[in-house]
Formats: C-alpha cells, sequence, structure tokens
C-alpha cells in the first residue's frame, strides 16, 4: 500500500527555519543555510553512493570544499539544530532534524561529515528522495567451481569480475612487489592483477605495497598483508626454499610490533600462528574480505536464530574455503552480492556486499532486522 509523503516546501521556506541573519552556502551539490535558529542542510535527491546526498534511512553524507565558517555549526556539542532537507522535483521534503558524526574537521576549515537522522527514514520517504535503480550487469560466480583445484585463477576470475577497471598512473608499474623476485605465484599474480585493478591495493586492510621483510621467532619473513592498523599481519617464510615450497604457509602474527622499543620495533618474540589455508587459498579469502568492505553498498543483520536464514541457501553459493582469521566468518556469493556468515546451530550473523543497490533491495523480502542496509 503506497505511503502519502509529508507536504514540501520550496527552498526558500525550507531555509527560512536557519532564522534570522540568514547566510547562504553551498558543499559540493549540497546547500547550507546559516541562521541565528539553527542551520539548514538541502542535498540532492538520488542514488549517489559516498557523495552529497541521503546515504540510507538514517545517514546523510554532506562533503566538497572546505567552508570555514561552517566549522562550529557541525560540531557534535553544537546547541544549534541541523535540519535536513531533500529537493525533489516539486519543492523540499523535511526528513527532520539530524546531529553530526564521524566528522573531518580540519583546522582550515569543514569539507566533510555525516549526519545522522534523529529519527530514520520509512520505507516510503527513502524510496523517494534515494530511488532504487535497476541493477545493473553483474558479474557471475563461475570462479567458485576452482576454488579448490586452481584458486589462483579463482582470485583472477573474481577480480577481474567484481572491481572494475581504471585509470591510474600505476597501471603498467612493475614495482608493485618491491622489485623482489621470486615471489610464490599466488602473491606475484596478485600483485600483477592489481595493476590491472588498482582498488585490490585500497582495501581499509590492505596488501603491502611493497611488501615488507622481517625477523621473528619463525626465521626470516616476508610480510605482505596488515590488519588493524598494523597490530596484526601475515606473513610466508623468505626467501623461498624446498621446505617453505610453491605455495607456503601463512602465519598470523599478533601484535607484531614490540611498544617498548621503538628503535626497532618489530618484535621477533610475537605469537604466530599458521593459517588453514595456503597462500593461493588465503589470498582469495583475503580478497573476498577487502570486497566486502569496500564495495559501495552492504548490510548486516543483528543475530537472530539460525533457521531465519534458510531461504537464502537457495540463493548462496557457499565458497569452499575455511573461516577466514579469528572471526570465523564463511563466504557465501550470487550473482553481483556477496555474502559473510558468522554464527552456529543457533544463532547466526550475515553480512552482505553488492555492488549495485538493487541487488540488495530483494533481501527486504525476507524480514530479517537489519543492523545496517543500504538497499
Amino acid at each position: 500500500m503506497s505511503q502519502t509523503l509529508p507536504a514540501l516546501v520550496t527552498e526558500a521556506a525550507a531555509l527560512s527555519v536557519a532564522g534570522a541573519g540568514l547566510r547562504r552556502y553551498e558543499m559540493g551539490t549540497a546547500v547550507i543555510g546559516a541562521g541565528a535558529d539553527a542551520t539548514v542542510v538541502i542535498v540532492e535527491s538520488g542514488d549517489n553512493p559516498r557523495v552529497c546526498g541521503v546515504q540510507d534511512s538514517s545517514k546523510v553524507l554532506l562533503c566538497g570544499d572546505p567552508i570555514p565558517d561552517l566549522r562550529s555549526r557541525f560540531d557534535f556539542e553544537s546547541p544549534l539544530l541541523i535540519h535536513v532537507f531533500v529537493r525533489l522535483d516539486r519543492g523540499c521534503l523535511s526528513l527532520g532534524i539530524a546531529r553530526c558524526r564521524g566528522s573531518a574537521l580540519p583546522r582550515a576549515g569543514f569539507n566533510q561529515c555525516e549526519l545522522e537522522l534523529a529519527r530514520p527514514l520509512s520505507r516510503a520517504v527513502l524510496d523517494a528522495v534515494r530511488p532504487v535503480p535497476a541493477p545493473g550487469p553483474v558479474p557471475d560466480v563461475d570462479w567458485v567451481n576452482d576454488v579448490a583445484t586452481d584458486p589462483i585463477r579463482a582470485m583472477e576470475s573474481f577480480i577481474l569480475g567484481w572491481f572494475p577497471a581504471e585509470e591510474s598512473e600505476s597501471a603498467g608499474d612493475e614495482s608493485t612487489a618491491g622489485g623482489l623476485d621470486g615471489l610464490p605465484e599466488a602473491l606475484a599474480t596478485f600483485y600483477r592483477l592489481a595493476r590491472l585493478r588498482p582498488a585490490i591495493l585500497r582495501f581499509p586492510d590492505p596488501v603491502l605495497k611493497p611488501p615488507r621483510r622481517a625477523s621473528c621467532s619463525l626465521g626470516d619473513r616476508l610480510v605482505f598483508a596488515e590488519w588493524c592498523g598494523a597490530a596484526k599481519d601475515w606473513s610466508i617464510p623468505w626467501p623461498l626454499d624446498n621446505q617453505a615450497g610453491t605455495d607456503p604457509t601463512v602465519w598470523f602474527t599478533e601484535d607484531p610490533y614490540d611498544p617498548w622499543f621503538t628503535d626497532d620495533p618489530y618484535d621477533p618474540n610475537a605469537e604466530a600462528t599458521p593459517e588453514e589455508e595456503p597462500l593461493s587459498r588465503f589470498l582469495l579469502q583475503f580478497t573476498l574480505n577487502g570486497a566486502m568492505s569496500s564495495a559501495p553498498y552492504g548490510a548486516r543483520t543483528y543475530a537472530m536464530p539460525t533457521e531465519r536464514f534458510a531461504p537464502l541457501w537457495n540463493i548462496l553459493r557457499p565458497v569452499p574455503l575455511s573461516p577466514f582469521a579469528y572471526t570465523h566468518e564463511r563466504f557465501f556469493v550470487a550473482p553481483g552480492l556477496l555474502a559473510r556468515v558468522q554464527g552456529d546451530e543457533e544463532k547466526t550473523i550475515m553480512g552482505f556486499a553488492a555492488l549495485h543497490r538493487g541487488t540488495l533491495t530483494p533481501l527486504l523480502e525476507h524480514g530479517f532486522r537489519w543492523s545496517t542496509f543500504h538497499g
């Protein structure tokens, strides 16, 4: 059943909420009014992830050139209310009051912040201000068939299908691996693919460019990836020898840096444990995890009875890999959709990532309780 939207107002009426002494600014595509009584933000409607506008039912993003005059108004402790409107074809729709969260407020000015709405938008309002476009072309999942027998080929197919090509100054740059010779095939392939799809070197927890040599109780290592701001890392024996083989064991190291010795911070006695998967399969795990963290659209459920997710097993294909790292999450895929599952026979949490918002929207039909939903 369709719902009637609240009444629309003119831009002038929206800005008047700011009160006397109105000053008008533009940040990106947004209009900001600063007055004696409040701050008014007017954003454009549309499906624009990570640029100015509505991001989901509770978040509105502002970004653009710095505006020093506005810095204090978007401070979390500012006493002035922030009123948010969205510009539609026939006027401006009020989204209510918001608070500033996750601000990036440099001393030189104000150039970005996330606004959290006091009351999340209803589905009818969200669809009006951020219509769901039809999904575009999505990559297939045939690469899953190669995971058990040829994980390097599976990783290559997934990366080339999931991540878009882009122009990059480093395209064709052979220095990605730091000039190291004799890298195992899986790591050499990853760096080759990074020249074709640079996004895989921009994960929140990245593969290092170039990898770093280190020594620990296990002997000489090549650290190729870090996690949690280098609080943890992954490495392989280096240089490789006959014992390590062409697809070496990956070692996960907790707290690799000794806080007591800043002149030589890498702790040779840090505790390290072997990953269940060898390098070739681990890099596929790592890439799937990074793809989920960096996807333009995501969703995550609250913990719910595991049986509630039964309808999804007809949609999702399991990726035949062991649970990833210490989170014990398993990966599943469908065309244009990634999922990771953490749970047991009683309770489960599921996370999703998609290239197109419309790929997530059908999940609403299952009635899950969502902690995050970008669809």
